[in-house]
């Protein structure tokens, strides 16, 4: 039992500590978004997925703060620049993400995930116009954990109702679906959002 458990308490670590850092690396530089990582331990651990998820949250909090630090440190053209290297992210984004910022505030938040916008654009614009952190880290919020949960829930609802309508499906071609289905999203949304001006 005592191995067990250790086991248990490690991988539950392991589960947090991936999502934390992936949640603080797609705030900064990386692309792939840490609902990947949060709906793979729903699809294994359904029970742990939503704790998962708020440490993805405080992973991109604080990747969040550096990015607004980073934009207002450094001159916006450099700034610019770096993010456009990004998959995904165009001329046209950033800027559409600084007039929104300016516009709207840090509510402007929560029309990001609806629209494929990176999290990363309002930090960065947030910190360029040299908003309230606090402020920034409060809608971050919602802002973040809306999606991280609906689609950790959808992927664990999807996988414990298709082992219930086929108890003998092994737990490989369930993997091996959900990893078709997140290279197949990222194989249509990243040169469909490249190709937004």
């Amino acid at each position: 039992m005592g191995i067990r458990r250790a086991q248990g308490s490690n991988g539950a670590f392991r589960d947090h500590g991936v999502a934390a850092a992936w949640g603080f690396a797609e705030a900064t530089f990386f692309f792939v978004v840490p609902d990947v990582w949060t709906s793979w331990v729903g699809l294994r651990r359904p029970k742990r997925a939503l704790g998962t998820t708020v440490s993805a949250l405080g992973g991109a909090l604080a990747g969040g703060a550096v990015t607004s630090w980073w934009g207002r440190k450094i001159p916006a053209q450099a700034s610019h620049s770096a993010l456009v290297k990004v998959p995904a992210i165009t001329d046209s984004m950033v800027h559409q993400v600084e007039q929104e910022v300016a516009e709207s505030g840090h509510a402007s938040l929560m029309r990001g995930p609806t629209r494929g916008v990176p999290y990363k654009l309002y930090a960065r614009a947030s910190g360029l116009q040299r908003k309230s952190l606090l402020n920034f880290l409060a809608w971050s919020v919602p802002g973040r954990l809306i999606r991280f949960v609906a689609v950790t829930l959808a992927a664990s609802g999807l996988a414990a109702l298709t082992r219930r309508m086929f108890p003998n499906v092994s737990d490989k071609r369930v993997s091996a679906v959900f990893w078709t289905c997140w290279g197949g999203f990222y194989a249509w949304f990243i040169p469909t959002m490249s190709r937004r001006r």
